[in-house]
């Protein structure tokens, strides 16, 4: 089923083939018709807002005041002390075991 959303006018579709449970396709097909949208609109919509959320999970680091306080005054240290052993390990396992080839957003931003 093809189908056209005001926000995908412009954009090219792509096509997603998966099985999914019974159950679960029953469900979304209700949820879809409740809120009137094809399944194909219901199942892009939930998928965008999900790949939205756990992106905006995993490419931030939200810190404490205190704990911003104390990155802030690692990073603007004078003489910053060495890296450790750990962290040194830590780093070259992030780059060895890195699954997407980009750069993530990486924010850190005071607790509110």
């Amino acid at each position: 089923m093809s189908t056209t959303t005001a926000a995908t006018t412009t954009e090219k579709s792509a096509r997603l083939s998966c099985r999914i449970r019974p159950v679960v396709k029953e469900q979304a097909e209700a949820a879809a018709r409740v809120l009137g949208q094809s399944i194909t609109d219901f199942a892009e919509t939930a998928l965008e807002e999900k790949a939205q959320a756990v992106l905006a999970q995993n490419e931030r680091i939200v810190l404490s005041e205190h704990a911003f306080g104390e990155f802030l005054a690692a990073i603007s240290a004078a003489e910053p002390e060495r890296p450790s052993k750990k962290l040194l390990a830590a780093v070259a396992h992030y780059k060895r075991h890195e699954p997407i080839a980009h750069e993530p957003l990486v924010a850190a931003r005071r607790d509110r």
